[in-house]
């Protein structure tokens, strides 16, 4: 099913200017800029393994070099980005890892088992070969009932964990294993 995304943002983003005019909080503002970040970067694809120029960037930020696994990179950059637009500082330091990424989130009271437009969910895939916790982690775009679409970073058509760029994708809430990080629940 294609949806025009286009024409969806502009009439939520309508709602949200609304809302936030009539007393509304920065949650809506902050999760909005999250989707709407994430969406920019649909079908940036790699050059060669975990490397090209964004994966680079995002790395770069999050005080990695390539190759390396980015899919954390992409959400905290997208988190960064979008504290940006809306004047507020992130309070969360950069990282590559998705583990990591959500443990931040919870200790600063930002984590829920509940998923919603603009969190940042994520995958708990075990234990790696040297004891590493491994894990995969992106943006929600929307919640329809027990399916979310997102843009998730170092995946691919099939949701790998190691994939080849940025893609759209569909999951089952059950797949998120390690929950959601609210980006408005830091801005309390």
């Amino acid at each position: 099913m294609d949806i025009d995304w286009s024409e969806k943002l502009r009439v939520k983003h309508a709602r949200v200017l609304t809302a936030t005019s009539k007393g509304g909080s920065s949650m809506n503002l902050i999760t909005h800029q999250i989707v709407v970040e994430a969406l920019k970067h649909r079908g940036v694809r790699e050059v060669g393994k975990n490397d090209g120029p964004e994966m680079r960037a995002w790395l770069a930020r999050v005080f990695r070099a390539p190759p390396a696994p980015w899919c954390a990179a992409f959400a905290w950059c997208m988190l960064d980005d979008s504290c940006t637009a809306i004047g507020r500082l992130n309070p969360i330091p950069g990282t590559a890892g998705a583990w990591r990424l959500i443990e931040r989130g919870k200790q600063l009271h930002a984590w829920t088992r509940e998923p919603g437009a603009g969190f940042i969910f994520g995958i708990d895939h075990g234990r790696g070969h040297a004891g590493a916790r491994l894990g995969h982690c992106g943006i929600v775009v929307e919640v329809d009932g027990d399916r979310l679409v997102t843009v998730e970073g170092n995946t691919d058509g099939s949701g790998t964990r190691e994939g080849d760029g940025v893609y759209q994708r569909t999951r089952a809430v059950a797949e998120c294993t390690l929950g959601f990080l609210d980006p408005g629940r830091l801005f309390g």
